[in-house]
């Protein structure tokens, strides 16, 4: 109950201080619900498993939601994301930074009906176009599924892997 009660403070903070800065604001039940630990497990679309352990957490006086996520062996991927409103956009934005030297920003519409979906275009050659997403969607107050698919397009989205996770 007291961690409970620590938390939703310290979200109502992060908000009034996202909003104050931004005319908008993470949504307080989004962080409320993902802060924390969490463990999944899923496949690539190849069927292979993966699994992997997360780490939500409030950072830099709250203006950022620091997520750590670190696969399971045998697979080695590990990344820091920060999500947190722009300053100047007022946008949903995710930094992601990997152990393969790797970094994206990734953008999204905002929590809506419990998912988020955060998307980004990187230019490829000839003029073309290759689009990422992560998609979270709550499954219940204990669990959520995260997607990773590629598009071509942007309308037509191939899988290449999921997890669910539970809160540990």
């Amino acid at each position: 109950m007291k961690t409970h009660t620590i938390t939703l403070l310290l979200c109502l903070g992060l908000s009034s201080s996202m909003k104050a800065q931004t005319g908008k604001q993470l949504p307080a039940d989004m962080i409320q619900f993902f802060l924390g630990d969490w463990t999944g497990d899923g496949a690539f679309a190849s069927g292979k498993k993966i699994a992997a352990d997360l780490r939500f957490k409030l950072s830099l006086d709250s203006a950022w939601v620091m997520y750590e996520h670190t696969d399971k062996a045998p697979n080695r991927y590990k990344a820091l994301s920060m999500w947190g409103v722009d300053k100047q956009s007022g946008e949903l934005v995710d930094y992601v930074f990997d152990n393969f030297r790797g970094h994206r920003k990734f953008s999204s519409q905002g929590w809506q009906d419990g998912k988020l979906v955060l998307t980004r275009q990187l230019p490829q050659p000839a003029n073309n176009v290759l689009y990422e997403r992560f998609l979270y969607e709550k499954l219940s107050s204990q669990s959520f599924k995260m997607t990773y698919e590629t598009s071509q397009d942007g309308n037509t989205w191939k899988l290449v892997d999921y997890l669910t996770f539970t809160k540990k």
